[in-house]
């Protein structure tokens, strides 16, 4: 009896063994799949605030012989000299090595003011105690094409070609006496740069960006500075938030018997942005 009762407790234990044995094979794997690495992005939209210190001085001539008056368009004409100035970016990665990027922002400000000296504006003179009502404009669009030369886990660094369309509008008036429409020019500026980003840490990275052009074509001298260095702090692998700082000059001045005059224009300051990728 004895022996049919262990004999049966092993037939038992046994049937029990492969019974668990066949539910572990069956037991489907929950183990989360790795997490996309950053440089298999193919897709980034991201949003900026940036806070500008704004400096610009601007001539708008009567004549390539009668120039007009050299001024500050904030000393003098009373405009803002610091904007929050939102910006938008969209950036495509098709392939390891190839980015495409479109980028835009714009600067709208007005102002009115009595002037204290005399201004010569194109064919208009301003006189001290005249009360002037301005504004300038500044609307940028950007088509940047990009080779990611080295792309690794933790590192970046791409050299770009950029398609810059600037749009400058400027207009001062006295209401009493003067009506006349805005001064303005838009062109497409090439521009070449290099930008790259390193990993401090699974979270932490740095990236800088610049851009530059200079110029003489059409009786028109440009130059243009775009450079921006920021820190960023990768929430999860879909969203990175960033402070940084930026830099953006446009400088030309032009000899085109039709439009002379020239505008210098500085915008730098800190910046915030988030960032989201697929």
């Amino acid at each position: 009896m004895k022996f049919a009762n262990r004999m049966q407790a092993c037939v038992l234990g046994t049937a029990a063994l492969v019974a668990c044995s066949s539910a572990l094979a069956q037991t489907p794997s929950y183990s989360p799949d790795p997490p996309p690495r950053v440089v298999e992005d193919r897709f980034r939209v991201e949003v900026t605030l940036l806070g500008a210190s704004i400096d610009t001085r601007l001539r708008v001539d009567e004549s390539l012989t009668l120039p007009g008056t050299e001024i500050s368009a904030e000393d003098d004409l009373g405009l803002d000299d610091f904007a929050l100035m939102p910006q938008a970016e969209i950036t495509l990665l098709p392939g390891n090595h190839h980015l495409l990027r479109l980028s835009g922002f714009s600067s709208r400000r007005s102002a009115s003011t009595v002037i204290d000296e005399e201004i010569f504006f194109d064919d208009e003179v301003y006189e001290p105690g005249e009360r002037v009502d301005s504004e300038l404009n500044l609307t940028m669009f950007g088509l940047t094409y990009g080779y990611r030369f080295l792309v690794r886990d933790n590192a970046e660094l791409t050299a770009t070609f950029g398609i810059q369309i600037t749009s400058v509008d400027v207009n001062a008036l006295v209401r009493s006496r003067v009506v006349r429409d805005a001064e303005s020019g838009v062109a497409p500026l090439p521009m070449i740069g290099v930008e790259g980003r390193y990993d401090f840490t699974k979270r932490w990275s740095a990236e800088a960006r610049l851009q530059y052009l200079t110029a003489d074509i059409d009786e028109v001298d440009g130059e243009i500075l775009d450079a921006r260095l920021a820190v960023t702090w990768r929430m999860n692998p879909y969203l990175v938030f960033g402070l940084g700082y930026r830099t953006f000059t446009i400088d030309i001045d032009s000899r085109d018997a039709n439009d002379p005059g020239m505008v210098d224009m500085n915008f730098d300051g800190p910046l915030l942005f988030a960032r989201a990728s697929l």
